[in-house]
């Protein structure tokens, strides 16, 4: 053990028994121990609903989508499909069949614009009914259907009649009600492929290809793969390309909130400032006999700084511990919980990211090592003031 670190630990032990360099300490690392605390328990908080927006983001949003870089149609929907299932990784390809139209009551009501698309999996149908239609709960509540109801579907294409051109209108069965989620990129309506194709007027092709792989993570690497694959004229997109926006929004939340909590740690710093400047009023002769003995100033400087340290050290130590504990047990037993139907989960997520704790454990130390670097200079002046009276 160093000259420092000894002179430290003795200062630290002896503190205790003067009450008030005692209640200065314990304010310290107690002060500490709370920033530090608040710090991880917020950014566990903000992780666990991140973690959840980003796994729905995965989950809803189509992994990899290949569009035209101009026009509305790829020029080859075979090469498109057949590069996608080459792709490692990919489990699902479809491809997409869109546009806007008009949706009403067969019954009889207003209309009111939907966009829609081909449905990815095969909507459930009754043998002589009309095709079925899966109508968003929002669009529904709007027209005033239900399930098992029939509704009138008319796209924004046109074709010629006796009469003059006239738009195309499909009389469909509503075979589910869905609730779309915030983080969905749905259309208000899936319909078959034939009849989307009907209303868009595209016997054959389409205006993307998206697919699916078994895991998300790697759609990075897959997009980088399948773009090498593909002749130009075509743009690749990840699910976290469509999702850029709120990716770049949730990080910079938790940039925001990582330095408006980080406050309660320069506050805490401050009181480090005070209790080791009282130990240098309290501690100076003895700055002045180390001096005389040898030590050099800056040896002096440091001990403060060995101080700072191990205030810091336990500060931050048991704001970490405490700080883990709370989140973990948060989230175990589901300590706060949120209205199911509001909400996409019963109770506030906790998510504990070894990377952010050790973070906030760095910046914590950084900070009250920071703060001791003032008083330590003052003790290193002092001493040698002192020696010098000790001297004469």
């Amino acid at each position: 053990m160093s000259f420092e670190s000894f002179v430290a630990r003795r200062y630290l032990a002896t503190s205790r028994k003067t009450a008030h360099v005692a209640l200065i300490t314990a304010i310290s690392i107690g002060g500490l121990a709370l920033g530090v605390m608040a710090l991880v328990i917020s950014l566990a908080l903000l992780s666990g609903f991140q973690d959840r927006i980003r796994a729905q983001m995965a989950e809803r949003t189509p992994h990899l989508t290949v569009s035209p870089e101009r026009g509305s149609l790829l020029a080859d929907t075979g090469v498109v499909e057949r590069a996608l299932r080459e792709t490692p990784g990919v489990v699902e390809v479809s491809p997409v069949v869109e546009g806007r139209g008009w949706l009403a009551p067969a019954a009889g009501g207003s209309s009111t614009p939907v966009r829609y698309r081909n449905a990815a999996e095969s909507l459930p149908a009754r043998a002589g009914a009309d095709p079925p239609i899966r109508v968003a709960s929002p669009v529904a509540f709007r027209i005033g259907v239900a399930p098992g109801e029939s509704v009138l579907l008319t796209g924004s294409r046109t074709r010629l009649s006796p009469i003059g051109p006239v738009p195309v209108s499909v009389r469909m069965q509503v075979a589910g009600t869905p609730r779309r989620g915030a983080l969905e990129r749905a259309p208000e309506v899936e319909v078959p492929e034939d009849v989307a194709r009907l209303l868009a007027a595209l016997p054959s092709g389409a205006q993307a290809c998206e697919a699916r792989l078994a895991d998300p993570s790697q759609a990075d690497r897959a997009a980088r793969d399948l773009a090498r694959r593909l002749p130009p004229g075509y743009r690749v997109e990840t699910w976290r390309d469509r999702n850029a926006p709120l990716s770049f929004a949730l990080r910079l939340e938790k940039l925001v909130l990582f330095l408006t909590i980080a406050l309660v740690i320069f506050v805490a710093a401050l009181n480090v400032v005070s209790n080791l400047a009282l130990l240098v009023v309290e501690k100076k002769r003895d700055l002045g006999v180390f001096a005389t003995m040898g030590a050099a100033p800056g040896s002096l400087g440091r001990i403060y700084l060995s101080l700072g340290g191990r205030i810091g050290a336990a500060g931050t130590a048991a704001g970490l511990v405490l700080g883990v504990a709370v989140a973990l047990l948060a989230d175990r037993f589901g300590l706060v919980p949120l209205p199911a139907d509001v909400y996409l989960f019963s109770h506030v997520p906790f998510a504990v990211h070894p990377a952010e704790v050790a973070l906030v454990g760095v910046f914590s130390l950084a900070t009250a090592l920071a703060a001791s670097i003032l008083p330590a200079r003052a003790a290193s002046r002092s001493a040698e003031r002192e020696a010098l009276e000790l001297s004469r």
